[in-house]
């Protein structure tokens, strides 16, 4: 057998097979003895079947059993003897199969890049100086009082405003005719809220209870239902009735309803808190991202599609989930699956960059986890979950992937505190961090 490889690119090879003719005839041999044996043809019993008539009929199956068994036993020992790394399936290539004479196949492959990190000392970078901003705790106190609000009904002949709920009925119609999904009986909407098709919402604006009247408002011409896309229509509406959201007053009481807290200053102390907290985070996780992308620009180099798609996926189905959680789906963001790949593919292909330069780093200067650190970080895990210790590491020791990836996830932060330690870190004013 003759074997060479080609590097098509650097993380692409293509590995040329060449099987002697004596060898393939062998295995068309066996494997055509291994279909008679199982061959059911009418007028013959199992296992009776003349050659020939095997030949005949099960011709296309001896070539594909014979090019698996061949594949089967060149391929991977290619693989170890050409000390080759592959990170996809291989992609097969072969020419037709034919007995008395040599039988040429290819397997082409993406690699796992060879990289030796470089130029890692005094990476410059910029991070996000560290503002308190007593807006975020007003800004938070209003979202608690609007999700404890209450309505109540306005008082006879008050105008509705921005802000308050309206119930009432609309009949909807283009140039006279009405519209499927145009109108509706009792509908409560809450002014302002952006719900309806733009200005139909500020024509109801200044109407009182009792009243009548019509709305005249121009479908966007980017609109869901394409048959009224653009086109002018004309709503009969009527006001039944007009609420006003009454927000509890901000004081002790307010602050109790939350259930650790005795008074409001409390609860301000703890918006401020938990605020701060998850502020730095940000800009920790910001710095890293920057820190990163500057290690990337040192240290270019090709990355398989094989593991950015990878990536991607997994991008994909975080944000499926997070989405879920909130009760809304991709199609509600505006995007399918296609689309947030296209959108996200550079981004995918950054964080596999920089695992795999992180991963460098850590082997060139001998970053190693040890298992107090391991433990330590379980420890942590089982804390911000509320969970036991010993279930939690009883989950990790009975799950080999989840330690492991566990174990890359702690080496890649030991990597970057190593390159933050020897970095040139410059803190501005978020508008001028990407100046």
């Amino acid at each position: 057998m003759q074997i060479s490889v080609e590097s098509l690119t650097s993380v692409k090879k293509k590995i040329n097979f060449e099987i002697p003719a004596a060898r393939v005839a062998s295995e068309v041999e066996k494997v055509y003895d291994e279909i008679r044996k199982h061959a059911a043809i009418k007028g013959f019993r199992k296992g009776k079947v003349p050659k020939d008539i095997i030949k005949k009929h099960y011709h296309e199956k001896m070539a594909d059993d014979v090019l698996k068994n061949i594949v089967n036993d060149t391929y991977f020992k290619a693989l170890t003897d050409e000390k080759i790394y592959p990170v996809s399936y291989p992609v097969i290539d072969s020419d037709e199969l034919k007995v008395g004479e040599n039988f040429k196949y290819s397997a082409t492959v993406e690699v796992f890049p060879d990289v030796e990190v470089k130029d890692y000392d005094g990476l410059e970078v910029k991070k996000e100086k560290f503002v308190l901003n007593d807006e975020v705790v007003s800004g938070r106190l209003r979202e608690m009082q609007e999700n404890m609000a209450h309505l109540e009904p306005a008082e006879a002949g008050v105008a509705a405003k921005s802000g308050d709920y309206v119930t009432f009925d609309f009949k909807g119609s283009i140039d006279g005719v009405p519209f499927e999904g145009g109108a509706a009986d009792d509908f409560q909407l809450e002014l302002g809220s952006g719900r309806f098709i733009p200005g139909f919402e500020d024509q109801l604006v200044g109407m009182k209870s009792g009243d009548e009247g019509e709305i005249k408002v121009t479908f966007p011409e980017n609109y869901g239902q394409k048959d009224l896309a653009g086109k002018d229509a004309t709503f009969a509406v009527k006001i039944k009735e007009i609420k006003v959201k009454e927000l509890p007053e901000l004081n002790d009481d307010f602050a109790k309803d939350f259930g650790e807290f005795e008074t409001l200053e409390d609860l301000k102390k703890k918006i401020a808190e938990v605020h701060n907290l998850q502020e730095n985070e940000r800009i920790e996780a910001d710095l890293r991202d920057r820190l990163i992308k500057a290690l990337i620009e040192k240290n270019s180099f090709e990355v398989p599609d094989t593991l950015v798609d990878k990536q991607l996926n997994l991008m994909l189905e975080n944000s499926k989930r997070r989405l879920a959680m909130q009760r809304l789906t991709m199609e509600m963001m505006g995007l399918n699956d296609e689309g947030y790949k296209a959108q996200f593919r550079s981004a995918a292909e950054t964080q596999v960059k920089g695992s795999i330069l992180l991963d460098a780093l850590a082997r060139k200067e001998s970053i190693e986890i040890t298992a107090a650190e391991v433990d330590e970080k379980l420890k942590q895990i089982a804390q911000q979950n509320n969970q036991d210790f010993e279930q939690v590491n009883k989950f990790y020791q009975q799950n080999a992937q989840a330690k492991e990836n566990l174990s890359a996830q702690l080496k890649e932060d030991k990597a970057i505190e190593l390159l933050l330690s020897k970095a040139t870190v410059t803190e501005v004013e978020r508008k001028e961090l990407d100046k």
